[in-house]
């Protein structure tokens, strides 16, 4: 008889990677349920996990309870759940095809009191630290924080993940919470985790609990679990407050006879934390707050549209060139191509994106140079999709022809605005069978959009800044509508020679979409009016030379920005959503 699982997954803000856990886990044919235990989460992501729970039965949100940590959360999700086994999976993991058959046959050789962890790997591929590791003591803890394991080999290291992988299933110390097996009786009898611990070292207390109750932990290197880690929407101070708690209360609870220890290992805590907090701080005041928060964003994207989205062979035997690959548009159009068969060709300019596939291929092209554009006309393809800058299409587009593209679709953000007849003409240097896209305002993949930033600028400052009433009125249009329009064209002939507008299927004023925004990510409204706005950008764009900071950003806001997409829906049935309507990452 098959063994049964449940998944129970605790979700607090915790972002993208959330649809990634979820997705991962139903694609598992031994998942029995999947029990969510809701601690928090934006408003419009607890609105689309309840639309999720209507159309998938095995989902189950746990909510109702408030934020009262990941242990305390899972016991009570263990005291719900009906399989056979307990598999603890964070929301920013993922489990590969397979995992939970995989799991099963291993641990079927193992005593009943057994709790199994995985090979947790980084999006690189690499082995993450803190998977495996062993038991911390207050000595092996000075160690370790002192350094002397780097020193010298006869100090033992906390952390296993620079030691190789042993190719078959092994016992260990402790494994990570991030991924953990258990029978569910073996569980309960331990009465699951301590709820003491808010948030930290849970993990490591438990594996001590196993340990003294004569079972064992093992570790499956052939189940490689990705875990992106710190996707969290939290304040790092408070992360950082919590674990020094846990390290305190761990040590107090299973070495209180060593005293002296103890107090330098509570003293090496505190400082340790206050130190992490204190560089948090300057990290957040002279690193872009954004640059993690929008890698984790485009390799959940990746994996979400290559992996957990329709797939089909429509594009099997084309080689498709795609041009900025690192946009918004163009990390959904390079998705939504390989999900289609099509082998791909990624060029970016500077991000390069740590996710790998068969039929991918990635480029740094910089055409700014001329051995970069030299490099790029000797690639060859049968399609073009241009999401880089319009303009620099002209250095590529004579030798289109000598390198097998005669279809091109590209996209111009420039002229969006604009009247058809004025419209710049869609042949550039003579390309044949091109088609040009005139996308609205885009958004919803979590980063690379004005309305990415105003976003972040909501839940840092919980305000905006809005010029006179925001009467302007725009329809925004989600990133992947604008990728599927792409797709949808690539051997329609219909479209060949023209340009089409494209927007969101909703018309709604700037100052109405600021306020939706607000609903989403639940915060209360704060609009600042500023009279002098435009005035004040124009003058910082001068005194700073840059020339994208203008008056005509707080213009804009009362300006109808619309587009009409008759055309698109008569010529390929462009059926775009309403504004953060479905599948919607802020």
């Amino acid at each position: 008889m098959t063994s049964s699982v449940s998944i129970i997954i605790v979700s607090y803000f915790t972002g993208p990677t959330l649809w990634l856990a979820i997705s991962s886990a139903l694609a598992q044919p031994e998942c029995t349920e999947i029990l969510l235990v809701n601690n928090g989460n934006i408003p419009g992501d607890e609105k689309h996990l309840r639309e999720l729970e209507a159309k998938e039965p095995r989902l189950k949100i746990v909510e109702g309870q408030g934020n009262i940590g990941f242990g305390k959360a899972c016991n009570l999700a263990a005291s719900q759940a009906i399989g056979d086994y307990l598999l603890l999976l964070n929301p920013d993991s993922m489990l590969p095809g397979g995992a939970i058959a995989q799991l099963l046959a291993e641990i079927a050789t193992y005593p009943e009191n057994t709790l199994a962890g995985c090979f947790l790997q980084n999006p690189d591929g690499s082995e993450q630290r803190g998977g495996r590791r062993a038991l911390l003591t207050p000595m092996n803890g000075i160690v370790e924080s002192l350094g002397f394991n780097r020193i010298s080999k006869k100090f033992e290291n906390l952390n296993f993940n620079r030691l190789p992988m042993p190719e078959n299933t092994h016992e260990v110390p402790v494994i990570s919470g991030a991924f953990m097996c258990i029978a569910a009786s073996f569980y309960k009898r331990l009465d699951g985790f301590d709820e003491d611990y808010f948030l930290h070292m849970e993990d490591t207390d438990f594996c001590y609990r196993v340990h003294k109750a004569g079972g064992k932990v093992i570790c499956i290197p052939s189940v490689k679990v990705m875990h992106f880690r710190s996707t969290s929407e939290v304040a790092s101070s408070f992360i950082e407050k919590q674990k020094a708690k846990g390290f305190i209360l761990y040590l107090n609870k299973h070495f209180s006879e060593q005293k002296l220890l103890l107090s330098i290992m509570r003293i090496g805590i505190m400082v340790r934390c206050w130190l992490k907090i204190v560089i948090g701080t300057l990290n957040r005041a002279f690193v872009p707050p954004m640059t993690a928060k929008n890698e984790i964003a485009r390799i959940a994207l990746l994996y979400k549209l290559t992996q957990f989205s329709p797939q089909d062979n429509s594009l099997a035997g084309k080689t498709i060139i795609i041009t900025g690959a690192d946009s918004q548009i163009g990390m959904c159009v390079v998705g939504k191509a390989l999900a289609k068969g099509a082998h791909v060709i990624a060029t970016y300019k500077l991000t390069h994106v740590a996710f790998s596939h068969p039929n991918l291929t990635w480029r740094k092209i910089n055409f700014s140079y001329k051995e970069d554009i030299a490099a790029f006309t000797e690639i060859k393809a049968d399609v073009l999709i241009h999401a880089a800058k319009f303009e620099l299409l002209e250095k590529i587009s004579s030798k289109l022809t000598e390198q097998g593209i005669t279809r091109v679709i590209a996209f111009d953000s420039e002229h969006i605005f604009k009247k058809p007849e004025s419209l710049p003409e869609p042949e550039v240097n003579n390309i044949p069978d091109m088609t040009t896209l005139y996308p609205n305002i885009c958004y919803g993949v979590g980063f690379g959009s004005s309305i990415a930033r105003m976003a972040d600028i909501i839940r840092r400052f919980g305000k905006l800044v809005i010029y006179k009433k925001g009467s302007g009125v725009r329809n925004p249009v989600n990133a992947q509508d604008i990728a599927d329009a792409a797709i949808a064209i690539i051997d329609n002939p219909v479209t060949y020679r023209k340009t089409y507008n494209l927007g969101g299927d909703e018309f709604i004023t700037y100052h109405d979409m600021l306020m939706k925004l607000f609903e989403y990510i639940g915060k209360p409204a704060r609009l600042i009016k500023i009279p002098a706005f435009s005035a004040i950008l124009s003058f910082l764009g001068i005194i700073y030379q840059l020339p994208d900071l203008n008056a005509d950003i707080a213009l804009r806001m009362n300006r109808d920005l619309i587009s009409d997409n008759t055309a698109a829906a008569e010529d390929f049935s462009y059926n775009p959503r309403k504004f953060l309507e479905g599948d919607v990452v802020i």
